[in-house]
Formats: structure tokens, sequence, C-alpha cells
């Protein structure tokens, strides 16, 4: 990141993902200046959702009165959990 006050390469300080964001803090070793950068959804946060996902997709499907779904020919199976994350990896290939 570059310092905005005196353009300087600022050096990254703190890394937070508790809120489920990556958040860093930065600070310029030249003028002392801090700030931070929000990059976007945390890679635990992803996960967990989708694990979540899952759990509760095995629980309406084991539900003792949910009637069975008649699987048509031209559908293909869910995706698992791993297909689902590397998806976007694969694509840009």
């Amino acid at each position: 990141m570059i310092c905005a006050k005196c353009g300087a390469t600022m050096a990254q300080t703190d890394k937070n993902t508790m809120t489920g964001r990556v958040i860093r803090e930065y600070e310029c070793r030249s003028c002392g200046h801090a700030d931070w950068k929000d990059d976007g959804v945390a890679l635990w946060k992803v996960m967990h959702d989708a694990s979540e996902q899952d759990a509760a997709d095995n629980l309406a499907q084991s539900a003792p009165n949910a009637q069975p779904e008649a699987a048509s020919p031209a559908s293909s199976p869910r995706p698992s959990l791993w297909q689902r994350l590397t998806r976007f990896f694969l694509k840009h290939r």
C-alpha cells in the first residue's frame, strides 16, 4: 500500500479476520501515517457458510416426513464442497 501523505511504501502491521472480513492495517515508516484496507470476505467465513449450507441440506433430505425428490435423467449430481470452492480457479485456466 502506498502512503497517502508522503508516497512511500507502507508496511503491513496487522491482519484481522475475526469479523469474517480480511482487514489489513498498514503504517508508513517514513511519516508514521496509519491506514487500513478491507480485502473482502475471509476464506474461513466462505468455508463455514458452505459447511452450514451442506448441513442444512443434509438435514432437510434426511427428515422422516420429507418427500423424496425424483431424480431426472438430465440432472447432474450436486457438486461437492471441494468442487464448489475450486470452481472459480478452474474457470480461469
